[in-house]
This record gives C-alpha cells, sequence and structure tokens, in this order.
C-alpha cells in the first residue's frame, strides 16, 4: 500500500510540473515528496560576494566623523561657512556677473549680538573671490546678506544673490558679553570683583552684586511712561547712575558674568529683569523692584532696597534679549 501511494505521488509531481513546462529535477521531486534532508545545504559566497560582505562590514565598524558644526551654504556660485570664528565666504562669478563683467561681492554683514552692521566690497581676483571676516562673538546670530557688484551701477541692499543666517555656539552667551552686557570691560571687571571680595559661594558673590546694584543706581522716574524708552547698557548704567529698568538688569548680568556667574537679561510686561544660574538653578531677580519705588505724589524716585526681590520678580517673563 505504501508503494502505491508513492508511485501515486511521483506520477503527479510528474505531471504537475510538466504542466508548468518545466520537467522535475530530482531534487524538485524530492522536495515536493518531503523526502529531502530539513537541513539547509551550505551556503556557496563567491569571491565577489565575500568581498563585498566583508566591505560591507568594515565600512559598518569605521566611526562616522563630526557633523560639520556650521554646514557650507550656497548663494548660487557662492559658498558660505563660519570656521574659527570667521565669515568665510568662497566663489566665482555667477554666469549673469561674468557676462556683464561684475567687479566683485558686495557683503552685508549683521551681528545682532554685537549691535554691528557692516558693508564690504571684495574684488575679485584671477576671477575668484576668496574673504575670511572675523566676528566680534562666537555665539549669538550672524547674517550675511551678498551680491555681486559692478563699476557705475548704485548698490541695493534690498537687490541680492542670496543670504546665509548662522546661529553660533562656541561658547556660553550667559557667560560671553555683549554690546549692552560688557562685562569683558576692565572698569565692571573691577568692580565685580571688588563687590564679591571675600564672598565664597555664587549665592553670597549674587546676593552681593544684586544689594550694590539696588543700592546703588537710581531710577529715572520722569521716563517711567515713555512711549520709547532708551536701553541703557552696564557700562552707560554704571557710569550715568540714573536709568530705567533695563539699566538695572544689564549692570547685573554683566558683574554676574564678569565673576563667571551665568546671567540672563528676562523681558516682560514692559519691565526688565534677570535670571541667575545659582548651583544649576536659574534665580529670579529684579534689582530695580529691589531698589525703590516711586513717589505717587512727587514721582519721584525713593530709595528704599527691598533684599525679597533677590529671589523674585513681580513681573511675568515673555522672553530674553539676545545680549
Amino acid at each position: 500500500m505504501k508503494k502505491f501511494i508513492l508511485l501515486f505521488l511521483v506520477v503527479f509531481a510528474y505531471f504537475y510540473y510538466s504542466h508548468q513546462d518545466t520537467l522535475p529535477s530530482k531534487d524538485q521531486i524530492l522536495s515536493y515528496l518531503n523526502l529531502k534532508s530539513s537541513q539547509a545545504a551550505p551556503q556557496v559566497v563567491s569571491p565577489v560576494q565575500k568581498e563585498s560582505t566583508n566591505l560591507n562590514n568594515k565600512v559598518a565598524s569605521i566611526p562616522t566623523s563630526a557633523k560639520e558644526k556650521y554646514p557650507t551654504k550656497n548663494i548660487q556660485t557662492y559658498q558660505v561657512t563660519v570656521n574659527n570664528g570667521k565669515l568665510v565666504v568662497d566663489g566665482k562669478p555667477t554666469p549673469y556677473g561674468k557676462f556683464y563683467h561684475a567687479d566683485g561681492v558686495i557683503l552685508y554683514i549683521d551681528e545682532p549680538r554685537a549691535n554691528k552692521k557692516e558693508t564690504i566690497k571684495v574684488p575679485f581676483k584671477n576671477g575668484r573671490v576668496h574673504y575670511e571676516y572675523p566676528l566680534i562673538y562666537t555665539v549669538g546670530d550672524v547674517i550675511l546678506n551678498l551680491n555681486e557688484y559692478y563699476k557705475g551701477k548704485a548698490d541695493n541692499p534690498n537687490e541680492v544673490l542670496g543670504y546665509a543666517e548662522y546661529h553660533l555656539t562656541d561658547g556660553d552667551p550667559y557667560l560671553q558679553p555683549s554690546y549692552m552686557v560688557q562685562s569683558n570691560d576692565p572698569t565692571l571687571i573691577a568692580l565685580a570683583q571688588n563687590i564679591t571680595y571675600g564672598k565664597k559661594t555664587d549665592s553670597e558673590k549674587s546676593q552681593a552684586i544684586f544689594e550694590w546694584v539696588a543700592k546703588n543706581i537710581a531710577y529715572n522716574a520722569p521716563l517711567v511712561n515713555s512711549p520709547n524708552p532708551p536701553l541703557y547698557s552696564a557700562l552707560k548704567t554704571y557710569n550715568s547712575g540714573v536709568v530705567l529698568c533695563s539699566g538695572y538688569a544689564d549692570l547685573s548680568a554683566a558683574l554676574h558674568r564678569a565673576v563667571g556667574i551665568e546671567a540672563k537679561v528676562d523681558y516682560g510686561e514692559n519691565h526688565a529683569w534677570n535670571e541667575v544660574n545659582i548651583n544649576g538653578v536659574w534665580q529670579t531677580e529684579d534689582p530695580t523692584y529691589g531698589s525703590g519705588y516711586i513717589n505717587a505724589n512727587t514721582m519721584k524716585f525713593v530709595h528704599n532696597y527691598q533684599p525679597a526681590y533677590f529671589y523674585k520678580s513681580d513681573k511675568h517673563k515673555e522672553g530674553e534679549y539676545p545680549w
């Protein structure tokens, strides 16, 4: 009986493969009858496959290089990047510029943290241009607008070939100086060191700075409701002694940064104050409110030190100034 069933299956397999226009091989018949060993045949790898496999394994084992921190940006035929604290422009004339004999490129550079805008013309040399512009700070934004210029044609900063924008992060923005928070100024450095002399902890240093600013700077009461209040930098605040809230906050930030304590300048509800990093925690400090108040009858400022504002502000934060 078993032989009959086996013969039937062999005949059936033969006719099945014949119908498929494929004559069965021995392996096919054995496979169909499930008589072939279930053990997988050893895989044969050609020398080419082996080399390819080894190459793939080698590629996978090679560590990827660090991603470029400031990727190169293309403005038509020009390339822009930031390298070692410099804005670098390299390239050749556009087809239009080549046809109409452009003399070079004009660069409109904006560094908001430094409050600096620069316009620079760089002539072509041997049909190319390469220019390196030293940046003021290594943190904050830098924006470049680029165009080609021609003799006898007026320059228009609103007509450019394109722009490149970078956010620099080569440093701590809350420790670095800016045009409003001049923590690198020798006068302010000496003042900060004098105020914090003998203080051991950052909390003690910060409280000493807060108290000094609150007690030694006066509020410019006549400008309290000014529709366009002026901004006071740290150095201007120190020199004048009579400012608005921005002056208090900028001077406090500068003195903190001068002794190595991170400090922000916050704003909100027509007011400015500070956040200071004390032992890893950002603490709100408001030296303006800590300084005193405006007398409602005389509308004059009254010095009245309020130490409670070393830990708080009465305003709600809306953002941070870029300095």
